[in-house]
Formats: structure tokens, sequence, C-alpha cells
């Protein structure tokens, strides 16, 4: 069993996968625009976004996947109620990530050392994905 955080964007989710790919070391493994899969028939209950939306993303980073699509216009809600976390082994790593996730975001709460971690931070990032980032180690 696998499973993977499926996210939703506002007409920018090749921008962010393109970003993700660089700041976490990933490859984008699936990046189907609407107007390049229309043989291929939309789920039930989905709508078409037009040309040049994201019907598809997948991201591979080592072992896991984040998937990620666009919705229509007017569709499109800031996630609440989640985060996404990413722990990694060193603070340099979640130094870097955390500071391009930032840029253009929000900071929730600054990489700090805690009890359980030698930084953790929180920040929803410019197209408003919450995440985590926890290092483990120095």
């Amino acid at each position: 069993m696998q499973i993977a955080a499926q996210l939703e964007f506002d007409g920018n989710c090749r921008q962010a996968f393109e970003l993700y790919a660089e700041l976490f070391g990933g490859e984008i493994a699936v990046m189907n625009a609407l107007g390049d899969t229309r043989e291929v028939p939309l789920p039930p209950g989905s709508s078409d976004g037009g040309p040049g939306m994201i019907r598809f993303a997948e991201l591979r980073i080592g072992d896991n996947r984040i998937l990620g699509n666009d919705l229509p216009v007017g569709q499109y809600a800031p996630p609440r109620g989640f985060n996404v976390a990413m722990h990694v082994e060193h603070a340099t790593d979640a130094r870097r990530i955390f500071d391009g996730l930032a840029a253009g975001g929000k900071v929730t709460t600054p990489l700090t050392k805690v009890e359980w971690a030698e930084l953790f931070g929180m920040v929803t990032d410019r197209f408003g994905v919450p995440w985590l980032i926890l290092a483990l180690n120095p």
C-alpha cells in the first residue's frame, strides 16, 4: 500500500511542482495538461478547467510521491485542516527547503530547535500549501 497527498491548485500546479522538484531534489514524473489529454475522459464529477490547466502531476522524491492538479476557475478553496509534513535528516536541508517555501508565502512558526527535533517550523507557500518542516539532526 502507498499513500500520497494529492494537492489542488488554482491554476498554478505546474509552477508549484517545478519549485518542489527543485527544493526537494525530486523528479516530475507526470505533468499532464488538460489540452494534452482530451482523449481520456475526466473522472466522474469533474469539470474541465481548460487548456493549460494541469489535469494530473506526479513528483517523485525517492520512494515518496506528491500528486497534484489544477481546479477549474472558481472551484479552488485554500486547504485547511492539514499540513504536508517533511522530515529531513539535516538542519541545513530544512533551512534551505523552509526558506524556499517561505519565499512569497507566510511563515506560521519560524524554524526553531525543539525538544523532539533539531529544527521545527511551519510555513504556507505562495501556492497556499501548508508545510511542516522538521530536521532530525544538526
